[in-house]
């Protein structure tokens, strides 16, 4: 073999040897990645919360920066919970993969667990996962009370414990969901720093609450709460239009019109279940502190999208104002400002490639998130639920489309932020609207989005409230489980 052909042989031979053995620094000791299931932007002390009691994620947000405009991108089907989880794993837009069911049965979508777990971290998760039993296995080498379902009883549901060696052991809960994820948390956390102390570890938890079934973790008293929370500043007895999603199984939870005295119900025990996934976190705060591990994490707190509870009327997250589609954002520890407050725009698959990027991971090429180690650099944010809706916002003005009905709203939210004042519905605003319908078309080309949503035939937009309380007591609504 001639020198130069050795040469190249050898330098085949080496190079990946090399990258093997000099892999990218790595910033963070270990990722604790909490996810609540349905819980509104609003609802934190830190955010302004009145009566809610949240003092350690609250610490979270002094300890690390919290993100204001951190949006679920939206949904084509009901269950919005399941995209938005896919595209948090995959930090792919729901553009590029519209359809996330099928896209959990492909391999080819990098998942961020996974790439930790390629790289010697220990990974475990904890807690719902609602993304697959296909891609549990490549994320994870273990889990303890797995829940493979979307939604159920939060003292009966039916999980998994899936240990390092031997088989997968199926049981029903024995505590409260989130106080048996969070002690299970804090458990792996302890044994793995106790056991493995220098090999990096991912801590992926996902707790079921505040999701209905609404129930309360304890014996608080409910009725006594209720009759001091606070109800939403743009709460309604009915929405003001039929959006086409009226009667989803998520909005019959009540009949119509909402009262005051049912919304106040709801939202109390809504905020009991987010207090007690509070001192959970506090718990697993608790043992990084005790394990001295706490400044060398990196810990997420956030949530798949928000929830109406009773603003403009709905009670679901199957609308596009803000309180459906904004969620709470946390990052606090290394590379992450004490006390920042951010108000870029941001989406939650942008988690994806900040996680990596924390770890000293490579960034894949199909992700299409952000890292948020910097701005964003987003003016603006698309998002979509089926093909009933469309939105564009940008600093101050948004734009609401419901093709179905051929009905713009326009809110001015530097001014309203409770999307309160349709502006569209006065014709002096004409080119406002116009051009706000023009921002989102624009928005739609470049993002792909040629689905040719305009009708031959609006739909009637009036909402038969009373015949839907007569099907609603009859059993006879479209029930879908999330």
């Amino acid at each position: 073999m001639s020198l130069p052909a050795l040469g190249l042989l050898l330098t085949l031979l080496l190079a990946p040897l090399r990258a093997v053995a000099d892999p990218p620094p790595r910033a963070v000791r270990g990722v604790v990645f909490i996810l609540t299931d349905d819980q509104r932007a609003d609802f934190l002390g830190a955010a302004g919360r009145a009566g809610l009691d949240t003092p350690a994620i609250d610490a979270l947000a002094a300890r690390g920066t919290r993100f204001t405009r951190a949006y679920c991108q939206g949904s084509r089907s009901p269950a919005v919970c399941l995209p938005s989880r896919s595209r948090m794993l995959t930090g792919g837009s729901d553009w590029t993969t519209p359809n996330w069911s099928q896209a959990q049965q492909r391999d080819d979508l990098p998942l961020w667990p996974e790439l930790l777990r390629d790289a010697g971290w220990r990974t475990h998760h904890v807690g719902k996962w609602h993304a697959g039993r296909r891609w549990f296995d490549r994320a994870f080498e273990s889990g303890s009370s797995v829940l493979f379902g979307g939604m159920g009883s939060h003292w009966t549901l039916e999980v998994e414990d899936r240990p390092l060696d031997g088989p997968a052991v199926r049981r029903p809960l024995v505590d409260y969901s989130t106080r048996e994820f969070g002690t299970d948390a804090a458990t792996f956390v302890h044994e793995h720093l106790t056991t493995e102390p220098d090999r990096p570890f991912l801590l992926h938890l996902c707790f079921t609450a505040p999701h209905d079934p609404r129930t309360a973790p304890g014996d608080e008293d409910v009725s006594e709460r209720a009759s001091r929370v606070q109800l939403p500043e743009n709460a309604l007895p009915v929405h003001p239009f039929d959006n086409g999603e009226m009667t989803i199984r998520d909005e019959t939870l009540l009949g119509w019109p909402r009262t005051e005295q049912d919304l106040r119900r709801e939202i109390a025990v809504y905020e009991m279940m987010i207090e007690e996934i509070d001192a959970q976190v506090a718990g697993i705060i608790a043992t990084l502190e005790a394990n001295d591990a706490l400044d060398d994490v990196l810990i997420v707190f956030a949530s798949d999208h928000g929830l109406a509870l009773g603003s403009h009327g709905l009670l679901g997250k199957q609308s596009l104002y803000e309180h459906s589609m904004r969620a709470p954002m946390i990052l606090a520890g290394p590379g992450f400002e004490a006390g920042g407050v951010r108000d870029d725009f941001a989406y939650l698959h942008d988690l994806a490639p900040t996680m990596l990027a924390a770890c000293g991971i490579e960034i894949p090429a199909s992700m299409g998130g952000r890292d948020l180690h910097g701005p964003t650099g987003r003016d603006h944010v698309l998002l979509r639920y089926r093909d009933l809706q469309r939105s564009w916002r940008n600093d101050r003005w948004k734009v609401i489309w419901h093709p179905r009905i051929d009905r713009r709203q326009v809110f001015d939210l530097a001014n309203d932020p409770e999307e309160t004042v349709d502006l569209a519905r006065d014709p002096a605003n004409a080119a406002l609207v116009a051009g706000l319908r023009r921002e989102l078309d624009a928005a739609r080309a470049e993002a792909g989005d040629d689905v040719d949503l305009l009708v031959d035939r609006p739909a009637d937009e009036t909402f038969d409230a009373e015949r839907a309380n007569e099907r609603r007591l009859n059993g006879r609504h479209h029930w879908t489980l999330r």
